[in-house]
C-alpha cells in the first residue's frame, strides 16, 4: 500500500534508483562498445565535447516512450556540438536494430548484447533504472544523471547554448 502511494504520488523509487548513480564532477568510467556494424566506440572518442549517453533498451517501455523527446533534443544541441551515444541493454540484434529505426534514433548506438545487470557499462555507471541519461563534460567528467528527457533538457539548457 505505501509503495503504491509512492508511485502514485509521483515519488515512485527513482531517488532509490538513482543512488548508485555517478555524482557531478567525478570522471565519468572508460568504455569500449561495438556499434551494429561491430565498430568499436570509446569514451575518449568523445573528448573535447560534451556528451549525452543514453541508457535504454527496445523491450523497455519507458524507454520508448522518452525518445521522442529524446529526439527533439539531440535535433536542437547536435548541431549546436553535442554528441549523443546510445547504449543498449537489448539482448536480441535485431529487436535492437529495429528500436533504433523505428524510434529515430539517429546518432551513434552500442551494445554488447548482453543483459542489463551482467553489463559492465551498468555496473560502473550504477544504472538501476532506464532509460538514465547521463551527461559528460567536456572534460570526462559528469554533469548529472538524469531519468527524463525533460530533466536532461534543462540540463542542456543551463550550458547556455
Amino acid at each position: 500500500m505505501i509503495i503504491a502511494a509512492l508511485f502514485i504520488s509521483g515519488i515512485g523509487l527513482s531517488a532509490q534508483d538513482m543512488s548508485a548513480v555517478i555524482k557531478a564532477g567525478k570522471k565519468a568510467p572508460a568504455f569500449k562498445l561495438p556499434t551494429p556494424d561491430g565498430k568499436l566506440v570509446s569514451l575518449s572518442d568523445f573528448k573535447d565535447r560534451y556528451l549525452v549517453i543514453d541508457f535504454w533498451a527496445s523491450w523497455c517501455p519507458d524507454c520508448r516512450k522518452e525518445n521522442p523527446e529524446l529526439v527533439k533534443i539531440h535535433a536542437k544541441y547536435a548541431p549546436k556540438g553535442v554528441a549523443f551515444l546510445g547504449v543498449s541493454f537489448d539482448t536480441e540484434r535485431d529487436a535492437w536494430l529495429r528500436g533504433i529505426e523505428s524510434d529515430s534514433l539517429n546518432w551513434t548506438q552500442v551494445s554488447s548484447l548482453v543483459k542489463w545487470k551482467e553489463t559492465q557499462i551498468s555496473k560502473d555507471y550504477g544504472v538501476n533504472w532506464i532509460p538514465t541519461f547521463y551527461l559528460i563534460n567536456k572534460k570526462g567528467k559528469v554533469i548529472g544523471a538524469y531519468i527524463t528527457a525533460e530533466s536532461l533538457a534543462a540540463a542542456l539548457e543551463k550550458l547556455a547554448y
